[in-house]
């Protein structure tokens, strides 16, 4: 991308960014009526706003670009407004509200949305024959520039034989032979609503004082009952990670098929990025300029919840698939034009996966580097500090070099300030016997990658009834390491919990060559 374009770029977000300085979003009431055979929706949403400034003139709103705004009225009076499509994120575009007169502080109005449409783009929709699914980073609302907490009520009419699921509790259920009405409300502030309607399978239990709702596709509608197993023990992980969970119900969407030995795994994925929306995104509120952070510590908790359920076999497998999405990608991959902390700078509101996996990887090397007890003591007490209140990694790193007396700042940056990566692979390991009871072995491992920063790593010298796990200093291109064991070493594992964003792993297991006592 050229200056200028970035200049341009850069102008556009940081005006956003300001509007959502100026006017913050208290309460939504959003009617829905949702056309299944067309896919589409006319909608009208009322949206309690309160000037956080004087002498304000205008505010922007985020929407979906499939959405087309018929008029947005302050009262009777029609309010001119402007839309921009944002070039960097697919399926959204800036809807600039234009206000008849300045607000002063403390102002308060309600603007009403009348838009209609089909969502697009490939963030958080999907739209197809069993109905639609609108995650919170869909925009299919109006959504504020400050990206605050709201309370709100969604009423959706719809079809008979479909679903409709929000955030909040459902309080109102209506059905006749040509419609149904459901009515969900949301009486605690919440930073983002989700919307689903099709036809499920709705699984319900209460575990640990929690309600859990689950609603499955039709293609999946078979494992309800393994699905709400899976939903409690991830409920378990979570509140053995972070504590009691500041909701009474939860619920969640499913409806993506995968194949049988996947489906598990998935959903278990599935399930640990959404929860982790429990802490951050209800208690903590998004910023406008944080979502790609909230969403990378979603990532890496769903990565833990993986290995806390089903163990690590499948945690490790889940990471390395992550790794090869993110090397793979030719924009922000390895070798691409930038960096984690130069997207955040200049582009909102919401990353592409390669931002959120390189800085969910960052996190996971982290949690290794301090450790398991250190790294959730630090989420706790970020999630203490900053309930109800908006928080981003400038906060995060903050509370991390005051629990740790670690530079937490530094390690941040020196990963996520550029698109460097690792390519650790083992080139030789040659086992021999020293004594009767001593072994040694000689590992030669060469870097690639253009990363070369120390990092510490383990090392897995496994023998036929023993094992033996060394963390080591890996140190450059081109190091040799000596290993002393006890028992002999048939094979070696660099890194076997995969915790460095290394796009060799492959390459990182490897058979030892036998020699003789010398």
């Amino acid at each position: 991308m050229g200056w200028v374009a970035r200049q341009k770029r850069e102008y556009f977000f940081a005006s956003l960014l300001h509007s959502g300085t100026q006017v913050e979003v208290n309460n939504y009431d959003i009617n829905i009526n949702y056309v299944v055979e067309e896919g589409r929706f006319q909608a009208t949403a009322v949206v309690r706003i309160r000037a956080l400034a004087s002498n304000v003139t205008r505010h922007c709103f985020v929407l979906n670009s499939g959405l087309n705004v018929d008029s947005i009225r302050l009262g009777e009076t029609e309010l001119p407004f402007r839309e921009r499509e944002f070039t960097d994120v697919v399926g959204l575009k800036a809807v600039w509200v234009f206000f008849p007169k300045p607000l002063d502080e403390d102002d308060e109005l309600e603007v009403t949305f009348v838009y209609s449409g089909r969502p697009v783009g490939k963030t958080g929709v999907q739209v197809d024959d069993d109905g639609m699914r609108l995650s919170r980073k869909s925009a299919w609302y109006p959504v504020g520039a400050g990206f605050n907490s709201f309370t709100a009520r969604v009423t959706c009419v719809t079809s008979p034989g479909f679903v409709s699921v929000s955030d909040g509790e459902l309080i109102s259920f209506e059905e006749s032979d040509d419609r149904v009405v459901y009515v969900w409300d949301v009486e605690e502030p919440i930073s983002g609503l989700g919307f689903t309607s099709g036809k499920f399978e709705m699984g319900c239990t209460i575990h640990r004082g929690v309600k859990l709702e689950l609603y499955l596709g039709q293609a999946i509608r078979h494992t309800i009952e393994p699905g709400i197993r899976i939903f409690c023990e991830v409920l378990d992980a979570y509140i053995d990670m972070l504590g009691e969970p500041p909701v009474e119900r939860f619920s969640s969407v499913l409806r993506r098929q995968y194949s049988s030995d996947e489906q598990e795994v998935r959903m278990v994925t599935a399930l640990g990025h959404e929860m982790a929306h429990v802490w951050w995104g209800s208690p903590i509120s998004v910023g406008f300029d944080h979502t790609w952070f909230h969403e990378s510590l979603a990532r890496v908790m769903a990565y833990e919840t993986v290995g806390r359920v089903l163990g690590g076999d499948a945690e490790f497998q889940l990471v390395r698939e992550e790794v090869d999405r993110w090397a793979a990608d030719a924009t922000l991959g390895p070798g691409g034009e930038e960096s984690v902390l130069l997207w955040a700078k200049s582009r909102a509101p919401y990353a592409p996966r390669p931002i959120c996996i390189r800085t969910a990887l960052t996190l996971r090397l982290l949690r290794y580097t301090l450790g398991e007890e250190m790294f959730f003591r630090i989420l706790r007490k970020h999630l203490s500090l900053y309930r109800g209140k908006p928080s981003g990694l400038r906060d995060f790193v903050m509370i991390a070099e005051s629990e740790s007396e670690m530079n937490v700042g530094r390690f941040m940056r020196q990963w996520l300030g550029n698109t460097a990566s690792f390519a650790y692979q083992i080139e030789s390991a040659v086992s021999s016997r020293r004594s009767e009871d001593r072994f040694a072995t000689r590992l030669h491992l060469v870097n690639t990658g253009d990363a070369h920063s120390p990092v510490n790593a383990d090392v897995l010298l496994a023998g036929d009834d023993e094992e033996t796990c060394e963390q080591v200093k890996l140190t450059g291109r081109n190091q040799v390491l000596y290993i002393v064991t006890n028992h002999p070493v048939n094979t070696v594992v660099l890194d076997p919990g995969a915790y460095l964003p290394n796009i060799s792993w492959r390459n990182c297991r490897i058979q030892t060559e036998r020699k003789g006592r010398r």
